[in-house]
């Protein structure tokens, strides 16, 4: 076995180790599931130990288990990156990894051509790749580039281009054990180091609260968080489109950074994702409502605030769960 395989089994198994501890104990969603990701990418990794160095001859069984980490991997990435996704939602996204095992036990019980088989193989990889570049979507579009800790995405954004580095090699004909190594290093340095970075941000959150950063006092903080709840409430300045932090600012007598530096540090929200809550809480009210019972969906987005409909549907069904139409409906079913 080479140094560069010896390297790569201490890494696999660090990574089972680490990924277990993660798992194990009263640990938050979020947490669970970057210690499930690591395991998945660990146990890849292992498997492909295996593979170049063909220590082992595998029962395809132990082979399926190397494989469908790489599709349990992106699931895992987006309910740790994105705090509002439901857990409820999880058996939809494992569709996807049930029906590769389908395909990978079918080929191996039936028995296919090598055509098929390396037919099958280009899917898989550029199913992959849609895959990864599908779960990236929801997360840019339901969250502002503020909210997103750019660390967290390096390693999104590195398989993406890794995976499509290792098939234009293959496509090319250019493709080698080394450059195959390289990759696979850069996937275990960047993960195992996102990992730490992010093991990192958990203690910082136990061991120091939210606003310790923050110049304001905890009784001032409050206060503030509570006045521009009340403002807001009172005047409906959310209803423009156009209405922002600056202009709420001038409104109040209160800097931007101060309202921001409140929101964050003692209600755990930004400015922004206040103003769509109100929105939504003024939507569903209107949607309940018989004096507005004649006016379409989209309308009464428009007259909260919201400038699309797609920003309505978008916002409405990230905090309430359902469509408003859906919502609507199923308030007028419940009350007949």
């Amino acid at each position: 076995m080479t140094w560069e395989l010896i390297l790569f089994l201490a890494a696999a198994i660090h990574g089972i180790m680490l990924s277990i501890a993660f798992m194990i104990g009263k640990q938050s969603q979020q947490k669970r599931f970057l210690g499930t990701y690591l395991f998945a990418f660990s146990i890849t990794i292992l498997y492909y130990v295996n593979f170049w160095s063909q220590a082992i001859n595998l029962h395809f069984a132990f082979i399926w288990l190397g494989n469908v980490g790489s599709w349990i991997m992106p699931l895992c990435f987006y309910y740790f990156i994105n705090k509002n996704a439901k857990i409820s939602n999880l058996g939809y996204h494992l569709i996807v990894p049930i029906l590769f095992s389908l395909y990978f036990f079918g080929t191996r019980i039936v028995g296919v051509s090598q055509e098929f088989y390396t037919m099958g193989g280009h899917i898989m990889i550029f199913t992959n790749i849609l895959l990864f570049i599908g779960y990236g979507v929801p997360i840019f579009k339901t969250h502002k580039p503020e909210e997103i800790n750019g660390i967290f995405l390096i390693p999104y954004v590195s398989f993406v281009l890794g995976l499509l580095a290792y098939k234009i090699s293959l496509m090319a004909g250019f493709y080698t054990l080394r450059l195959d190594y390289i990759i696979c290093g850069g996937f275990v340095i960047l993960t195992y180091g996102i990992t730490y970075l992010s093991e990192f941000s958990f203690l910082k959150e136990k061991i120091r609260p939210k606003y310790s950063s923050s110049s304001l006092t905890k009784e001032d903080g409050d206060h503030l968080v509570e006045k521009i709840n009340e403002v807001l409430n009172q005047n409906k300045y959310y209803r423009d489109p156009d209405f922002n932090l600056s202009t709420f600012a001038k409104k109040i007598g209160v800097p931007k950074y101060r309202i921001s530096q409140a929101l964050n540090a003692f209600s755990d929200k930004s400015f922004s994702s206040l103003i769509n809550e109100f929105r939504v809480m003024e939507a569903k009210e209107r949607l309940q409502s018989e004096a507005t019972s004649h006016l379409k969906v989209e309308a009464i987005g428009e007259e909260v605030g919201f400038r699309n409909k797609v920003s309505f549907y978008t916002h409405f069904k990230k905090l309430v769960g359902s469509s408003p139409g859906e919502f609507r409906e199923d308030h007028w079913q419940k009350s007949a």
